[in-house]
């Protein structure tokens, strides 16, 4: 019985290992197309579709069958062809679709070396610990740096393409900033604590035997 429990547990892992390189292997190619996409549409003035935020009296009309006094129906957001984009605009518009895939490639990696760990018997190893430091450190920069670049892209856009319209509105306000990359980061980092005080009590064990 427990040959055969050690040999469905080998065989998960090693799945489990398998789907981590597959994973990575999209997400990395899918971050070279994109990062191809990104300049190309940095290249061109903008990409195919761009979405802006934008405000003012422009944004307002009147809902069919209402009276007008009732109607203070407005659009948000509107999305258009964009070919007027300056380089850095686009650059930091389009990042995000880059350095997302990117990021999931390197935590897919660090999964890999967790099982591949595992599978050697040695789920406290060195290479565990640097794979979730990577990975904490990958979370909680490009999650952030995801909000900051398109967050400043987006208002670059929007002076730019809508700066002489009636729809730029003003200043818009971003969205507010999402911590869960940052406390995702912290978390893995206090594992990775957890995880280099067993690897020293591994090291001890290993020596007494």
């Amino acid at each position: 019985m427990t040959d055969r429990a050690e040999r469905r547990d080998s065989r998960t892992l090693l799945m489990m290992r398998g789907g981590a390189v597959f994973y990575a292997g999209c997400s990395f190619a899918l971050a070279a197309f994109m990062i191809y996409t990104v300049l190309s549409a940095a290249v061109s003035g903008g990409g195919s579709a761009i979405t802006l935020p934008v405000g003012g009296p422009a944004t307002q009309f009147d809902l069919p069958g209402m009276a007008p006094s009732y109607s203070d129906a407005h659009f948000t957001e509107i999305e258009f062809t964009a070919s007027r984009l300056s380089f850095g605009a686009s650059i930091l518009y389009y990042a995000p679709r880059a350095l997302t895939p990117l990021a999931h490639g390197i935590v897919a990696i660090a999964i890999m070396v967790l099982v591949g760990q595992v599978r050697a018997g040695a789920p406290f190893g060195r290479g565990v610990v640097r794979g979730l430091v990577v990975s904490a450190v990958t979370i909680a920069v490009i999650g952030s740096l995801n909000q900051i670049l398109f967050g400043y892209g987006v208002s670059l856009a929007r002076w730019e393409l809508l700066g002489d319209t009636e729809l730029v509105g003003g200043y818009i306000s971003p969205t507010a900033f999402d911590f869960a990359p940052i406390f995702i980061g912290l978390a893995l980092a206090v594992i990775a604590r957890v995880f280099t005080v067993g690897s020293q009590l591994q090291r001890d064990t290993a020596g007494l035997v």
